[in-house]
């Protein structure tokens, strides 16, 4: 499991190699929506607002969640992980500390 109780417009790296991911669970804290944001890249190749993301996920205000998926994404490079104030692949929007937190199930 890799938990961030702060993910923010900078990536983090869930894993450094190719892997599955089988769940997460989000929290968003604010009055207004956030954007999770899932890259198949190593962090050092990962610059939010320029990488493309492969999953990008709408968090609703004030809400949480566990979502389990009922088969893996596969990610053939590694798993990053980021969140901004929106939507768009270019978007740098930078949520407030702990704003929004995620856990991630992969293998």
């Amino acid at each position: 499991i890799f938990k961030s109780i702060d993910i923010d417009e900078t990536e983090e790296e869930v894993k450094a190699t190719a892997g599955n991911m089988y769940g997460y669970y989000f929290a968003n804290t604010t009055a207004s929506a956030r954007y999770l944001k899932f890259y198949n890249a190593t962090a050092a190749n990962v610059t939010v607002g320029t990488t493309t993301p492969v999953i990008t996920l709408y968090l609703p205000p004030t809400s949480a969640g566990h979502i389990g998926l009922p088969f893996p994404i596969g990610f053939s490079t590694a798993i990053c992980v980021a969140a901004t104030t929106g939507v768009a692949d270019s978007d740098t929007g930078a949520p407030g500390a702990s704003d929004c937190l995620v856990m991630v199930y992969y293998k």
